[in-house]
């Protein structure tokens, strides 16, 4: 399950699902321009108008081990890759089978599971470098991302703070692989 592997989105659409390189340095730029200022919202709290130079180096070159990332692109013409997801994990430095779990999916394809796919590729790859338990912040009303924990996760917990939730997870390894 880790690796590059293709699959289907719910509609049909054929997509690809692969860990993220530097090559993609340029996709993190276009995908932030094309998101609507509600998901800006939604993935850092506030009105963010662009990715900083250090942001960008940061997101685009994981090092697979303390960030694992992972890109979800439907495939045009079988080839073609237009990207459409992205989701990201930092591992804990104090708790280091602790990663922070982070995703944003294109307004337009938002719906057709392509969170689904990016979060069992970012599990598998987690389980895989000894990650073993998640967190994710969020608006209260993100329900997308808290069924997407729930599916893969058990043991959920909440803490609201300031304004944000805190979910933790132990990663479903049943869930995952099945």
């Amino acid at each position: 399950m880790t690796g590059k592997r293709k699959t289907l989105l719910l509609d049909g659409t054929p997509c690809i699902i692969r860990p993220i390189s530097p090559a993609d340095r340029n996709a993190f730029v276009d995908g932030f321009e094309e998101l609507s200022e509600e998901s800006r919202f939604r993935r850092f709290f506030f009105n963010k108008k662009t990715l900083t130079e250090s942001e960008l180096v940061k997101l685009a070159n994981p090092d697979g081990y303390e960030h694992i990332a992972y890109g979800v692109a439907a495939l045009e013409d079988g080839e073609t890759e237009t990207p459409i997801a992205v989701g990201h994990c930092f591992r804990q430095k104090d708790e280091p089978d602790l990663a922070e779990v982070a995703l944003v999916t294109s307004d337009l394809w938002q719906g057709f599971g392509a969170g689904s796919e990016l979060v069992k590729s970012l599990a598998a790859a987690s389980l895989e470098k000894g990650i073993r338990r998640w967190f994710a912040v969020m608006l209260p009303d993100n329900d997308a991302m808290l069924r997407l924990l729930q599916k893969y996760g058990t043991n959920l917990r909440e803490n609201l703070t300031g304004g944000v939730v805190e979910v933790f997870c132990d990663i479903d390894e049943k869930a995952v692989y099945k």
